[in-house]
């Protein structure tokens, strides 16, 4: 593959990482805001075919690493594993039952231990997208030296530690939360409600459950639906089957809207989201200049005055970093190495001293 394959590939692979955290985003915000059935299953599909494109990508990669004996390098020092976390996992415990349930209906993933449980762990399992905002950071353009390596991967290496372990914290948390059913608010509320009501209920008073349970969608018994709270134009236009849970007690269903703990749990999802944008914004608009000033930036100027007879700008040193090592050596190479080169330039007197302005730039090339 010639370089301009791989850049378009590589542009290709940016352009649906954008894509993919705009879905993210877009998918939590349209429980938040009731949006309608079918644009939130346009939203879910298109989630399990990014999913599904970037398991095939990260595959590719690794065998293809593999083939060169490369495959413990491309996991640990290419971000292999970011490539992984943000990919396989989520195409078999998020998108792949979502889309399954969706399709096909809640008995197409009874063996996986119910609907309700397995979209309670791709709920948790969700967030690593998150990690794929790592793989944009090739917008390391921001920092003034770009052709300063140390300068990108410090930034990245740091960034890369940051999110990874905000996002794997916050995942765990949400892991043991779904697992364990330690739900968060309306969902914890909702269903002792629901339990202590059915304590009492004996099938000759449904009017108190219909008050008393605001998720309480439908009743029947047998066929007949004795209780129905909306239309069925509004089920049919707003509801799909990940949006409620059904019951069965005493002969009777019961189906209860799982709407409230959705978006008690997209919120938190949209929380996050933007919890790890403006920590990687943080990171990128005050960190990375920060490195440039005190570190890469000094730093590219003495190299260029090593090596370039003709520059001699100074590096300038803030009072608030002069005692840092870095402007430490920049003070010493203002303060006597830049003169001791003009003075050389202009066929003065040479210090008594074995090295020469000529040996210097030597230390900086490449052997």
């Amino acid at each position: 593959m010639n370089s301009k394959q791989g850049s378009f590939i590589e542009s290709i692979i940016i352009i649906a990482i954008v894509l993919v955290l705009i879905q993210t985003f877009l998918e939590d915000l349209s429980i938040v805001l009731g949006w309608d059935w079918t644009a939130r299953r346009i939203l879910l599909t298109a989630g399990f075919g990014f999913d599904l494109f970037f398991t095939l990508e990260f595959l590719i990669r690794f065998f293809a690493a593999v083939s060169r004996r490369e495959g413990i390098e491309y996991l640990l020092h290419r971000k292999g594993w970011i490539d992984f976390f943000a990919s396989l996992p989520l195409l078999l415990f998020n998108s792949s039952p979502t889309i399954l349930v969706i399709y096909f209906g809640g008995a197409a993933v009874t063996g996986l231990g119910g609907v309700f449980n397995i979209l309670k762990i791709a709920k948790a399992v969700r967030i690593a997208r998150i990690l794929r905002l790592l793989r944009v950071l090739k917008i390391f353009k921001q920092i003034k030296y770009t052709g300063s390596l140390m300068a990108q991967r410090h930034i990245s290496l740091i960034t890369t530690l940051t999110v990874t372990v905000t996002v794997l914290t916050i995942f765990l948390i949400s892991f043991v939360q779904q697992t364990w059913d330690f739900s968060p608010g309306v969902a914890a509320a909702n269903y002792e409600t629901e339990k202590t009501l059915f304590s009492q209920f004996d099938g000759s008073d449904i009017s108190y459950l219909k008050d008393a349970l605001p998720s309480l969608l439908i009743i029947k018994e047998g066929n007949e639906t004795i209780y129905s709270r909306y239309e069925n134009s509004y089920y049919r236009t707003f509801f799909g089957p990940l949006d409620y849970r059904f019951v069965r007690k005493d002969g009777f269903d019961f189906f209860f809207s799982l709407k409230p703990m959705m978006v008690d749990q997209s919120v938190q999802s949209l929380g996050f989201f933007i919890l790890i944008v403006l920590l990687v914004l943080a990171l990128l608009l005050y960190y990375s200049p920060h490195f440039a000033i005190t570190v890469s930036d000094p730093i590219h100027i003495m190299k260029r005055g090593f090596e370039e007879p003709s520059y001699n700008l100074e590096v300038v040193i803030p009072n608030r970093y002069r005692s840092d090592e870095v402007f430490k050596l920049a003070a010493q190479y203002n303060e006597v190495y830049l003169p001791l080169k003009e003075r050389d330039r202009r066929g003065g007197g040479r210090p008594h001293s074995d090295l020469s302005i000529e040996n210097i730039p030597n230390l900086f090339k490449k052997g």
